[in-house]
């Protein structure tokens, strides 16, 4: 899988994570610190190629042909921290 927009060290990745060892249960108030949700973010990053359905959609709007497609790139919408806030492909 060929993953455009990667960045060997993001800025995120130098914020440490504030929750008490992982535990959001014990933290206040009860949300994901942010280093915790940009790390969740980047792990929704598909490492390897996948497949989707590629349907061929005529102009009245109706499938004239099912098909599947591979993907193989993918491209990364970074945030302001540099983090993974979309992929596309």
């Amino acid at each position: 899988m060929k993953i455009n927009g990667l960045k060997k060290r993001a800025l995120w990745e130098s914020i440490p994570c504030c929750c008490t060892k992982g535990d959001i249960t014990k933290s206040y108030p009860l949300i994901k610190c942010d280093s915790c949700k940009f790390t969740e973010c980047w792990k929704s990053v598909p490492q390897k190629d996948f497949i989707v359905n590629d349907d061929i959609i005529d102009k009245t709007g109706k499938v004239t042909k099912k098909q599947t497609k591979t993907v193989k790139e993918i491209t990364l919408v970074r945030g302001s921290f540099e983090d993974v806030v979309a992929w596309i492909w």
